[in-house]
């Protein structure tokens, strides 16, 4: 038998190693408590895209579009605010007429944009489109950290157990040993 192997993580947890509607909400909650970020009066008046009749129910939805934009940002960047509208858009289908695509708003990932940038966690390219700064990283991967933290086993109690196995198995293999050496001297 072989030893069990001990399973490390070496390095730091980025917001690819978390579940997204985790840090979404962590992330929303962030930017919530914090004063830098702050919603716009319009918030409560406006609608999400053309397809929709009312503004969203949930009080927090522009902290968390903020964060859900920000994470797609993170894992694909130079994206534009098209870029967005396009995948915040949604099929438009009223009554009986055949339904048609229709892109999202484009004033509320600008908006959330050009607070990002104020904040240096976004930076605009020469092309236009935006792309996370090495500070919003940092802040992201720090707080995905702490999601990782709070969903991961403890860890030493793993450690605990797979080293208590390898004393089993190393045990085993002594007596095995010894079983094999006593046959032996029977034999002789």
């Amino acid at each position: 038998m072989e030893y069990l192997t001990r399973i490390y993580m070496y390095g730091g947890v980025s917001v690819k190693d978390v579940e997204s509607s985790k840090f979404i909400k962590a992330y929303a909650e962030h930017l919530k408590r914090g004063d830098k970020f702050k919603e716009p009066s319009w918030v409560d008046i406006v609608k999400t895209g053309f397809t929709k009749e009312l503004s969203p129910y949930d009080r927090d939805w522009y902290y968390i579009r903020a964060a859900s934009i920000l994470r797609r940002l993170y894992i694909r960047p130079f994206t534009g605010v098209g870029g967005f509208k396009k995948i915040y858009s949604k099929k438009n289908k009223i009554r009986v007429k055949p339904s048609h695509y229709n892109k999202g708003s484009g004033k509320i990932p600008r908006s959330i944009l050009h607070q990002f940038e104020k904040i240096g966690i976004v930076k605009k390219t020469k092309k236009g489109t935006r792309k996370v700064t090495s500070l919003g990283r940092k802040e992201m991967d720090a707080i995905a950290l702490k999601i990782h933290k709070e969903t991961q086993p403890n860890k030493k109690e793993e450690i605990d157990e797979i080293d208590e196995l390898n004393e089993i198995i190393e045990e085993n293999k002594e007596t095995k040993e010894e079983e094999k050496e006593e046959e032996k001297e029977k034999e002789n």
